[in-house]
């Protein structure tokens, strides 16, 4: 399968999506042991955490269109109800359906049942995804993605102008957040606060806008593998050393790490540098990491995979591992094994549901120019 063809895709970005995505399902796992008080969970999740939702941003402003800012708006807001809300609406309709069938952790709300349905529509129109939690991070793109098609413009003729946007950026939305603690659950701040997580989209443009630098500088085909081997090491390294440093100041004082769905970040200065560092880490890691045409295709469609983790987050997650501490223990070993063969079995049960999406919805999940796959053939070659 060529990966950098027509649809001019880049191959090293996919496999940086694909383990985005497995950090995603880990950390969804790992979530559940630190809710249930374990210190190894509770470890790995701050670690997790600290960087790799920043992640998806970077790698979605590496391969952000520079043109589209020249859009007119019709089709500007066409684009992204085609490409990102539809979907959203698709898969939010689709997770209506399994708590008719299954019990399942809904935050409060009382499944099945019309009051429980009507409240979590309710929140799910003003911005919280009640029904597929994971999926809030399709509106925080859109809104990432409107914060640039109005800003860029001003800034697309000067590197150094991007650069001063970036920084300015990131501290008026980090003391934007900090001081008005838009969006905290806790204090009843959900409904009417949060459309497109605008709120946040202000502070992560900034990195939005460090991917779109490490594009113009093609700073990623400059290296040679052992330096981009060298160098994420290093990042690994300053992940490990830094990550749990940040000891706030928090929005969100139940969990006290770093969850950019409450926009909660820590401190002004560490947060930017392990999350940095996480993400040059794991993007380093991706460009010398040999092609491997199933990872590519997955990271193809993170979109889908955000969406069908939902099912693992309300239904498997929380159960399982609670039965992983009541059978065995909470040792780093047992949390570390589970959680890793927990993610590689959910991804594995995603995949034909990637495909039959592609192949027969194609325009419901974001792909409306995708013709229909003819077969997993494109698979199983490397």
């Amino acid at each position: 399968m060529n990966t950098e063809n027509k649809s001019r895709r880049i191959t090293f970005i996919d496999i940086a999506r694909f383990y985005a995505m497995v950090l995603v399902f880990y950390g969804h796992f790992i979530e559940e042991f630190m809710l249930l008080k374990s210190a190894v969970g509770s470890t790995q999740y701050k670690f997790i955490y600290s960087f790799h939702m920043v992640l998806f941003v970077v790698l979605a402003g590496y391969v952000a269109r520079e043109n589209e800012s020249e859009w007119g708006v019709g089709r500007f807001l066409k684009h992204r109800f085609v490409t990102r809300l539809l979907p959203f609406l698709f898969f939010t309709v689709l997770m209506m359906i399994p708590p008719i069938f299954f019990q399942g952790k809904f935050f409060g709300l009382v499944l099945p049942s019309m009051q429980g349905y009507i409240s979590g529509l309710k929140s799910t129109m003003f911005g919280m995804p009640s029904f597929c939690i994971p999926s809030w991070f399709l509106l925080l793109i859109i809104g990432l993605e409107l914060v640039h098609f109005v800003v860029f413009r001003f800034l697309k003729d000067s590197t150094l102008k991007i650069v001063i946007a970036a920084i300015l950026f990131y501290t008026a939305g980090y003391y934007l957040n900090l001081k008005l603690d838009i969006f905290n659950p806790l204090k009843g701040r959900v409904i009417g606060y949060n459309y497109f997580f605008i709120h946040e989209a202000i502070t992560l443009y900034s990195f939005y806008l460090i991917g779109l630098i490490l594009k113009r500088t093609d700073a990623f085909n400059r290296l040679s593998k052992s330096m981009m081997a060298a160098g994420a090491l290093i990042c690994l390294l300053i992940v490990l050393f830094t990550f749990s440093l940040n000891k706030g100041p928090f929005n969100f004082h139940v969990y006290n790490y770093v969850v950019i769905l409450f926009a909660s970040h820590g401190h002004i200065l560490l947060f930017p540098l392990t999350a940095a560092a996480g993400c040059g880490a794991i993007a380093l890691l991706a460009r010398i990491s040999p092609k491997n045409n199933l990872m590519v295709w997955m990271g193809q469609n993170t979109l889908i995979l955000m969406c069908l983790n939902g099912i693992f987050y309300h239904y498997i997650n929380p159960g399982l591992a609670k039965w992983v501490i009541d059978t065995y223990s909470d040792s780093a070993l047992t949390v570390t094994i589970s959680a890793l063969l927990t993610t590689l079995i959910s991804l594995a049960l995603c995949c034909p549901f990637l495909y039959l999406f592609n192949r027969y919805v194609p325009y419901l999940v974001g792909k409306p120019g995708k013709q229909k796959m003819s077969g997993m053939k494109t698979l199983v070659l490397n």
